[in-house]
Formats: structure tokens, sequence, C-alpha cells
């Protein structure tokens, strides 16, 4: 089960009524999307839930209505932001619930080591930011766009018969990755690496199951590590121009490894472009 303790709602400094002077109120109505803006319907979703926070601090939780949405009520002369996360049934999160008064740097959603420290499908973010100095919205329904915090990632590994010779027992390894995303949706926490299994395709080819991650930190990038009967015998932390290899939400990419050009990084593509390139050539 999804490790969630339901608040109890404790109204504290917020507006509740209508007829006060001071009080915004909005209907947030969430709205899943993919990285070109597109609509989504994601089944892995199954609950979508809404935090409040003011001056950056947690205030309480919003309950949903009954058709998805969330009415929110708050003091218009403050900074607020409505953080919505959307979950999936499963056991592999765990969520730390914020305490009335929490910074909203403080509190983050991480993955269990025991499973992997994999991402699963379902897990969204969404946040609606409310400035007293910023123009307001036209009308009182807000959508607000919510995008999953999963990447993945293949590591592809070519011409290793061409440098070894048949046989042998290869292994990969991918780091560069940390454990949770807070709900300032910053990326931090204890580094993660994984070690996908790995299988030799039709044009014998070293080619990982997919990792499903999170996107890499600011400032750190992805480093590949081929074993060839556990003794390394390739590796880098650059791509082939020489730059650090990153990973955003939604991604979906392949590291194309070629053990014959020593010095030179990997080459990055997107998944489906090498799938394409494997079925042309």
């Amino acid at each position: 089960m999804l490790s969630i303790a339901l608040l109890s709602v404790t109204w504290l400094t917020s507006c509740i009524y209508e007829t006060d002077s001071n009080c915004m109120l909005y209907t947030i109505k969430p709205c899943l999307e993919d990285n070109s803006g597109a609509q989504r319907n994601d089944t892995a979703v199954k609950r979508i839930v809404a935090y409040l926070f003011t001056r950056s601090k947690f205030e309480r939780e919003v309950e949903a209505q009954s058709n998805g949405d969330f009415i929110v009520s708050f003091d218009k002369n403050v900074n607020t932001a409505l953080l919505l996360w959307g979950y999936p049934s499963t056991d592999s999160l765990m969520v730390n619930i914020p305490k009335t008064g929490e910074s909203i740097n403080d509190v983050s959603v991480s993955f269990l080591s025991s499973m992997g420290n994999t991402v699963p499908e379902g897990l969204y973010y969404g946040r609606y930011d409310y400035k007293p100095s910023a123009q307001k919205p036209a009308g009182n329904e807000i959508s607000v766009a919510m995008h999953t915090e999963r990447a993945a990632v293949h590591v592809v590994v070519e011409n290793l018969t061409e440098m070894y010779g048949s046989g042998g027992s290869y292994g990969i390894e991918i780091s560069g990755f940390r454990n949770f995303v807070a709900f300032n949706d910053t990326i931090g926490g204890d580094s993660v690496t994984y070690n996908p299994k790995a299988s030799f395709d039709t044009k014998n080819n070293l080619c990982s199951d997919a990792v499903y991650t999170l996107p890499t930190k600011i400032g750190e990038g992805v480093a590949v590590t081929i074993y060839r009967n556990d003794k390394l015998i390739w590796q880098s932390a650059k791509d082939s121009d020489g730059n650090a290899a990153t990973l955003a939400s939604g991604d979906n990419k392949a590291l194309v490894v070629d053990v014959e050009k020593r010095g030179v990084g990997f080459q990055i593509m997107s998944w489906n472009d090498y799938v394409v390139s494997t079925v042309i050539n």
C-alpha cells in the first residue's frame, strides 16, 4: 500500500468564507500532460492529492471534489502555492507527509531501495503559484498541468564481439542518479546506481533493459560503466560532444556506447529513434 496518511483538515490562516474581503477562491482542475503539452490519460494515476503552502510553509491538505477538482481558498495578500501530486497504487514510494509549518523544501517523495529505487508509472507533479503582485487569472477556474516525474534510459553497447570476441560475461552499470524529489520539484537525496539486466540483440549489440528513474539533479549527469568478467573495460560520464548527460522528466533515451572508440563518450538519442535506426539499418 502507498505510504500516505490522510491529514485532518486544519484551516489555520486561510479564509474559508466567500464573504471575507481578503479571500481568494479558485477551482483547480488538474490536467495530465506529456512533454509536448498534449493532454493524456494515464490509468496508472490512482489518486491526486493537493497540498496548500503559504509563505512556503505547509498549511493543509485540500480535499478533492467528486469530479476530481479542488476548491481552494486563501488570503489574497499572501504568497501561496498549491502542489498537486498524482500517486500510483504501489508500495515503492515513501511520501514524507508535510507537517503544519514545515518548509516546502523539506518535504519529499523518495523510492525504496528494496524495490530497486525504481520510479513507478503514475507519479505526476503540478503546481499553481499565487502572488499578490501578479496579474490574476481570468475567472475562478484554473487548469494546472501535471507532468510525470519519471524518466527512462537504456544503454546499448556496440562492437563488443569485435573487440573481445564471443563469450564472456558482461555487465552494465548506470550511475549519477538520486532517490528523492522534493515538493519544490528539485531532485536530491542519496546517490543511486543501477545494474540493469542486458542481452544481445540480433545485431550483436548488448542492450540493457529500461531503467526507470528520476531526472538527473541539476549540475549532475549520467555515467556508464561496462564490465567484462567483472573487469572494467569502458567508462564515461560524458556524451560524444564532451558534455554531461542529463535526463529530464518524461525522457526516454538511449545511451549508445561504442567500445572501439576509446576516450569518446556515448551517443545520446531517443529510444524510439534508436529502435527505428536498427530497423532501417
